[in-house]
């Protein structure tokens, strides 16, 4: 024991002739009064849709201890707070058209349980230069503001990648580029730069592999994927019933990247690789991305494609 306390010992005997705790000096309980009151405000604040929900906020307006309502929402109404997760927005007129996929989607698996395992998965994105960062989750803790920023060029160097993956291997990365006077050059995503792509490049890759004939080609519908030599092209190596796109039978539904694996998997795990350190210049970005790819295990795409069967 240390010396204070030991005096305080002392101190507490001498006034009140006892050692013991004295009762009633606990700390005091919260009246039932106030814990409705912050029950309803809390309760006000979600039914009025995605809106900023502070303890603060509540304090102030019912007049009480910022203190007392985080105690409250924390210890009595078990709240916590959460941060609001940005989804692609969505229409009315998305559900039916997701809803009739989903069941499509569902029906072709309890007439072929390995349908789903057939299906090449593919999606372009953009990767700039820069990488990204997230300033909401990225804090610097310092005794002083260290004033850091990241300069950011106002045309960053970026490159566009197309991929495609089954639940067994991947295909990729390709880059819509053209050869400029200084080097390759990244191009706007086109019909025709599409049609050539799947020509020159992923239809054969299927072919070397001999699968050409049983997968089933998802693409998400965009202006280019629809234009018409593209869906010639597609339409002769993989017929109506093999393709999952807008303007074909099975319809891949607006605004879902929540159901494809590309985006709501395949993307950001390369940008978390391939932008962990900084990239000099365009072509180190795509070494890394193309290295990132290879080591993707087939472990790893059957437990993405098993996720994504889990969504419907």
């Amino acid at each position: 024991m240390t010396v204070q306390g030991l005096l305080k010992m002392i101190q507490k005997f001498e006034k009140t002739g006892s050692f013991a705790v004295q009762s009633g000096r606990g700390r005091k309980r919260i009246d039932s009064t106030v814990v409705e009151e912050v029950a309803t405000a809390v309760q006000e604040e979600s039914s009025g849709g995605v809106q900023p929900c502070s303890a603060r906020e509540i304090a102030r307006t019912l007049d009480r201890p910022v203190s007392t309502v985080n105690k409250i929402l924390r210890n009595i109404l078990h709240c916590y707070p959460y941060k609001i997760s940005h989804v692609q927005e969505s229409f009315p007129s998305d559900l039916p058209a997701r809803e009739t996929f989903a069941l499509k989607f569902l029906a072709r698996m309890e007439l072929d349980n390995e349908w789903p395992w057939k299906i090449l998965w593919t999606d372009d994105a953009l990767f700039h230069l820069t990488g990204y960062v997230n300033t909401q989750n990225c804090r610097i803790w310092a005794t002083e503001n260290p004033q850091e920023t990241q300069p950011v060029p106002l045309y960053p160097a970026k490159g566009t990648v197309w991929c495609g993956f089954t639940a067994s291997f991947i295909i990729g990365p390709y880059f819509f580029e053209e050869t400029g006077a200084l080097g390759p050059v990244t191009v706007t995503v086109t019909g025709q730069r599409y049609e050539c792509l799947l020509r020159n490049h992923v239809i054969p890759t299927l072919q070397q592999r001999g699968c050409v004939d049983r997968i089933i080609f998802m693409q998400d519908g965009a202006p280019p994927h629809i234009a018409n030599p593209v869906k010639q092209l597609l339409k002769r190596h993989f017929g109506n019933a093999r393709i999952i796109s807008r303007q074909f039978p099975t319809a891949w539904p607006s605004r879902s990247p929540d159901l494809n694996p590309c985006d709501f998997w395949l993307w950001g795990y390369l940008k978390d690789f391939v932008f962990s350190t900084p990239i000099a210049h365009l072509a180190e970005l795509k070494a890394r991305i193309a290295e990132h790819i290879l080591n993707v295990t087939p472990e790893t795409l059957r437990s993405v494609v098993e996720h994504a069967v889990s969504r419907f």
